[in-house]
């Protein structure tokens, strides 16, 4: 696992015992594909603070419910500092945000959507 993934396997297990296994895998996988689309807009919204805010936080909360915790982290930092990051910095922080994202989508695919797999 690299620095930009750090996995809560804990977290991840809080959300199965309340979901079960393969409702857990399911919203695991909207929050991957939803996401993925977010990186889009965030790339793209430097003008519009506001909605860089939302996106952030949406993607804060949810990879914090998966236990991607590094993610989380770097999404709370862009949601808290929008207001006053200079663009250069908002883009440096979303590019950031996309490889951890990618690291964690990777890290899903092998060690918790494989076979139904609940934990690395």
């Amino acid at each position: 696992m690299t620095d930009l993934v750090q996995f809560d396997e804990s977290v991840y297990q809080i959300l199965v015992s309340e979901l079960g296994e393969e409702d857990a895998l399911e919203v695991l996988r909207t929050f991957l594909d939803d996401t993925s689309g977010k990186f889009s807009t965030l790339a793209t919204k430097f003008e519009d603070r506001l909605e860089l805010r939302r996106e952030a936080h949406s993607i804060k909360s949810s990879s914090a419910t998966f236990g991607f915790s590094v993610l989380s982290r770097l999404c709370r930092e862009l949601e808290v500092g929008s207001a006053t990051m200079e663009p250069a910095q908002m883009l440096e922080m979303v590019q950031k945000m996309q490889q951890s994202f990618e690291q964690a989508v990777v890290f899903a695919e092998t060690n918790l959507l494989k076979s139904g797999a609940t934990a690395a």
